[in-house]
């Protein structure tokens, strides 16, 4: 979301290596999660499904479609918009998700941000 945010190009490598990382990481949630149930924290919606689908949609705001090649994940995320309501579900998630309409940040925003950004992403 930072590149979207604030309007900076990302390299190739650095793309590659955070879609590799992102990609991992929902692999291990998947096998994590989802090997003997249908919802990360038992048999009902919890507090821990609303937060992990919360993480999981910044990717897609900012062009990720993560839930397309991973069907487990894509059925557990139809199943929190059902438990929740897709109107809450698409509320809930609409500023992340038109994150890329935005315009980004000015230049004092992006001049506080930047060092702290690049730390995180080094």
């Amino acid at each position: 979301m930072f590149p979207v945010f604030l309007g900076e190009p990302v390299s190739p490598e650095t793309l590659a290596a955070t879609l590799a990382e992102l990609d991992a990481t929902l692999q291990i949630f998947e096998d994590n999660s989802f090997r003997t149930r249908a919802l990360p924290g038992g048999p009902h919606i919890s507090l821990a499904d609303l937060v992990a689908i919360t993480e999981l949609m910044h990717p897609v705001g900012a062009g990720c479609q993560i839930f397309e090649s991973r069907p487990k994940l894509a059925a557990w995320s139809q199943r929190v918009e059902a438990a929740v309501g897709s109107l809450l579900f698409r509320e809930a998630h609409e500023v992340i998700l038109k994150a890329s309409d935005f315009p980004p940040a000015d230049a004092s925003v992006k001049q506080k941000l930047m060092p702290r950004v690049l730390a995180m992403i080094q």
